[in-house]
């Protein structure tokens, strides 16, 4: 099809007069609150986007205001995503005590998936509906045109197919977004195109069925995600402080440069209302803080959050691994006065040895373990090691 190169781009509030012209892959958007659509004129083509804006009830339009972009899964309509994680899960509710708006926008339909899809990358064509990078950057631009929007307080996340949207919004356009994170996702492509560093939060089930924390064939795994992070950040795998938090329902991971200008988390929840971390947007509070809090507190204090387990990692000070890599036997030197109980998991939180640490040098049997990643446990806290064949 001939495009011409002439494109305008405008939001436009729906009325209940233009309601009937609307022709929508998810009809009950239409009636949702705050339902809005992207326009798109190029040369004599019209072409709309969807999105459900939640503006905060303080919301003051002389005062720059962050802006949160929450993207659904695959298959999803914004009305019952909006519905779901804004009413039920109470983010909107956090919108308005915290004051930040939050856009709900609506994926695409695509004829070969056979149904409405986030397609992460960026394909270079200026077109909202061809390319959902595209599509997203006008967004931002349309919403700060009707809403005065702190462009240096503008946050992605997203849950399953939206969280590969996230993770590919972080890759191709970081210089947007303060933070991102990321509910059950992985990464579909290790290319990034942006260099820029940008923190990243992600939660995912240890039985996730849909997208396994281990991975298989089609699908990276957590940790393959979190080492590409790391990587593409410049942080030290060695920079891990690893806590366990829920009586052990739920592991959290911190990574950060020493400067904590760069940082990477990772929630690993074994266990979500009595079952089995799945493959779902987190509700269950993670020691009184629900995830949307959690997510929120680490959009707005980003990598300095960090700082916040110092007195936790003063307990790993009192314990040094060696060597790491580590063939047969792990060597564990500590500082403490008593006698302290151990555990040695694996990367999906399994217990594997278990023993008790005598002050000054102990040393551990783990020729037994296949090569890989381990996790030394002691007090609720975790230092990680290598082995190898």
């Amino acid at each position: 099809m001939f495009r011409s190169c002439f494109v305008s781009l405008l939001v436009i509030l729906i009325s209940f007069e233009t309601v009937g012209q609307i022709n929508s892959d998810c009809p009950d958007n239409i009636a949702s609150d705050g339902f809005n659509i992207l326009v798109q004129v190029v040369g004599t083509e019209t072409i709309t986007r969807e999105f459900i804006l939640y503006v905060p009830q303080n919301y003051d339009e002389n005062q720059a205001t962050p802006l949160v972009l929450n993207f659904h899964g695959f298959g999803g309509c914004i009305s019952d995503y909006s519905s779901e994680i804004g009413e039920s899960y109470a983010m909107n509710a956090l919108a308005d005590s915290e004051n930040f708006i939050v856009a709900y926008p609506q994926a695409a339909y695509r004829p070969e998936k056979e149904d409405v899809y986030w397609e992460p990358g960026d394909n270079g064509i200026q077109d909202i509906y061809e390319n959902d990078i595209y599509f997203v950057e006008q967004l931002i631009e349309g919403i700060s045109q009707t809403h005065n929007i702190d462009l240096s307080k503008v946050y992605a996340c997203g849950y399953s197919n939206g969280g590969m949207m996230t993770y590919s919004l972080a890759c191709n356009r970081p210089e947007i977004f303060a933070a991102v994170g990321i509910m059950s996702g992985v990464m579909l492509s290790e290319e990034c195109d942006g260099m820029q560093d940008i923190p990243v939060i992600t939660f995912h089930g240890i039985d996730d069925q849909v997208l396994p924390y281990q991975g298989n064939v089609w699908y990276q795994s957590v940790q393959e995600v979190i080492a590409f992070w790391l990587d593409h950040n410049n942080i030290s795998e060695s920079s891990l402080i690893s806590v366990d938090l829920n009586e052990g329902k739920v592991r959290r991971d911190e990574y950060s440069t020493q400067d904590a200008s760069s940082c990477v988390t990772l929630y690993t929840v074994f266990e979500e209302w009595d079952k089995p971390g799945d493959h779902v947007w987190f509700s269950d509070q993670i020691e009184g803080i629900t995830p949307n809090e959690l997510l929120w507190s680490f959009f707005e204090g980003q990598c300095t959050q960090v700082s916040s387990v110092e007195q936790e990692a003063l307990l790993l000070d009192l314990v040094n691994l060696s060597p790491n890599p580590i063939r047969n036997q792990l060597v564990v030197h500590s500082d403490f006065d008593n006698p302290q109980k151990f555990e040695i998991l694996d990367g999906s939180g399994k217990n594997l040895v278990h023993g008790i640490i005598q002050a000054n040098r102990t040393e551990i049997e783990l020729s037994n373990l296949l090569p890989g990643q381990y996790f030394f446990r002691i007090s609720g806290q975790s230092l990680r090691f290598i082995k190898v064949d």
